[in-house]
């Protein structure tokens, strides 16, 4: 069997189990809660990461799990919050779950594995529209189960583009509004959909040419950045160094336009 295939089987159909369990129970009614500011959670997100985490278990009993609910799961005393074991699955039950709470059809399930911090699995499965997007390394993205690749624009005005907030304020959130105003002018325009994890497939789908975001958490992005590198993306955080998913920033483009949006952020930060 290919390299990491069965990891890829695995997470896609837990992805779409947990998707249905989702939208079963947004029917019939959930609570929700701060975490802090600005950061929604509700009964529907922590059932679906125990499902989740129960699932992968399972199937892979020596893997570590790190989730947004629950955090890291049997974590060796010798750990840090910086050093990861060699396998690891890092999991949003609900990305986008303030979309999710006030029914706005814009979230999804991301799962992803990674080795040695990097991602070699992630699917990202949106329930609203049925639509699995999936990738292992060295073996290309899929949209359910049909090759896609990132845009061939070049030109950074004619780009559609998207980005999301930090839930904090800070001097990373006064960036963001002010990079936002900036490349709006200076492309066809800037989205905001709510769930990094959707933006990032959309970017890997050719639907958006390029995103950018600070303050991102490990599990919103492992599996996204997956997506859109092996679509034919570049994906860097916004000083141009390597991507993990742990680092405080992100950029991912269809590659032609990378430099001109890294130039655009490098100059509005300059100024700010």
């Amino acid at each position: 069997m290919s390299d990491f295939l069965l990891e890829l089987r695995a997470a896609e159909a837990i992805a779409r189990e947990a998707g249905k369990r989702i939208v079963q129970q947004r029917s019939t009614g959930f609570t929700v809660s701060l975490k802090a500011k600005n950061d929604l959670v509700t009964d529907v997100d922590r059932a679906a990461e125990v499902f989740i985490r129960d699932q992968l278990h399972r199937i892979f009993p020596n893997d570590t799990v790190l989730g947004e609910e629950y955090g890291l799961d049997a974590p060796d005393a010798s750990e840090t919050a910086n050093t990861a074991p060699k396998r690891r699955w890092l999991v949003d039950p609900i990305d986008g779950t303030v979309n999710f709470a006030m029914g706005i059809p814009m979230f999804c399930v991301s799962i992803a594995l990674q080795v040695d911090n990097n991602s070699v699995v992630g699917v990202v499965y949106d329930p609203s529209r049925d639509e699995l997007f999936s990738a292992r390394l060295g073996g290309g993205t899929m949209l359910d189960g049909q090759p896609i690749a990132t845009s061939a624009e070049t030109e950074l005005e004619n780009a559609l583009l998207v980005t999301g907030f930090p839930a904090q304020r800070s001097p990373e959130y006064e960036q963001t509004v002010e990079q936002f105003t900036v490349l709006t002018r200076e492309s066809r325009g800037v989205r905001r959909l709510g769930s990094a994890a959707i933006d990032l497939a959309y970017v890997a789908a050719g639907r958006l040419d390029g995103f950018w975001e600070y303050g991102l958490s490990p599990w919103d992005t492992a599996a996204g950045y997956l997506l859109v590198q092996e679509a034919g993306g570049i994906v860097t955080d916004i000083q141009n160094q390597h991507y993990t998913c742990h680092e405080p920033s992100m950029l991912a483009t269809n590659g032609h336009i990378h430099t001109a949006m890294l130039t655009t952020l490098a100059r509005v930060i300059a100024r700010t």
